[in-house]
């Protein structure tokens, strides 16, 4: 009886969420001081530790959709390295698909703390050892099969509402190999005009999802990304991290509709006329809106303009720039 109470706590501590829909925002070092000591966030032992559920969610809302430096300075209150700063790790956590400020409140371990509950993700799911049991997680790194507590996180194929239109892209595919992005606007070029430096940019939309026992936590994103092709080899398309460039989305709309966790009804979340616009080396990942719902298939209709373009002095022939209207 006591494992299963416990079990069902652990469950509603994972599905607390947030739930809105936000443009893009800077705010100062001292407005995020002050939202981190509200909201009762330290570190221990390697790992951020969150005072309740309460304090992850008010972080969460405060980091959701900031920018590069926005992060950094945010990290620097906190003993700890974080997932976005390794690297090493942040690479082999990226086919989770995480929203960007994961990379700031997990370690390079994949872990954080919700009281005394530690949450430490790998190989597509999500586990929560109680009690801060060390050595219990010690044994579920070695063997996952043992953990109580597992759920599935990663990226879910979206719905939309339009179809490929055939020839007018440089691919048609709707997805990418091995995720559930619908990635059908791309652009292939050569840097510089070097055959041996091919180049392309993604538009993309997809939905990051968390499962929580009999619902899900969402969150619906885009992003504009620019990946190589490693060694030249077919499909081995990594993101790019030395060339700064331009991403631009304007006058976006949108519409996410998917099942509530009440009574199971239709729900949409709306957004009009959304204007974003980063300078740097990192991709644009921008989350539409996070929700809980009754299940993880969604359905999005996103329309607006998507630019992208390779700044100096590696868009000398200024051939690495791609623009489209996107229709999902």
């Amino acid at each position: 009886m006591k494992k299963i109470l416990l079990i069902k706590l652990s469950v509603a501590l994972v599905a607390t969420t947030i739930f809105f829909s936000c443009k893009k925002e800077n705010h100062s070092a001292t407005e995020t001081k002050n939202q981190v000591l509200s909201a009762s966030v330290t570190s221990k032992n390697g790992r951020l530790v969150f005072k309740n559920s309460s304090a992850y969610n008010e972080t969460a809302s405060v980091l959701l959709n900031k920018d590069l430096n926005y992060l950094t300075n945010w990290e620097k209150d906190f003993n700890f390295t974080s997932l976005r700063s390794d690297s090493s790790a942040s690479q082999s956590y990226d086919r989770f698909g995480f929203p960007a400020f994961y990379g700031s409140i997990l370690n390079n371990k994949g872990e954080y703390m919700i009281g005394d509950t530690i949450v430490y993700f790998n190989n597509g799911y999500k586990y929560l050892i109680p009690n801060n049991d060390e050595a219990l997680l010690a044994k579920i790194k070695t063997d996952p099969s043992i953990a109580a507590l597992k759920f599935k996180a990663g990226i879910v194929p979206v719905n939309t509402s339009s179809a490929v239109k055939s020839g007018s892209l440089s691919t048609q595919s709707t997805s990418l190999s091995g995720g559930g992005t619908d990635a059908r606007y791309q652009h292939q070029f050569l840097r510089n005009g070097d055959p041996n430096s091919q180049r392309k940019f993604v538009f993309e939309i997809f939905n990051y999802v968390e499962s929580a026992g009999q619902t899900s936590i969402c969150y619906v994103r885009t992003r504009i990304k620019q990946e190589y092709l490693g060694g030249n080899k077919p499909g081995n398309w990594i993101a790019t991290s030395t060339e700064s460039y331009e991403k631009k989305i304007t006058g976006m709309n949108f519409q996410v509709a998917f099942f509530n966790t009440g009574n199971g009804t239709l729900s949409y979340v709306n957004g009009s006329n959304i204007n974003l616009s980063e300078t740097d080396i990192t991709k644009l990942d921008y989350t539409l809106c996070t929700f809980q719902a009754s299940r993880p298939d969604i359905t999005v209709t996103l329309t607006g303009n998507y630019y992208a373009n390779v700044l100096p002095p590696w868009n000398t022939d200024g051939k690495s720039t791609y623009t489209a209207n996107v229709s999902w």
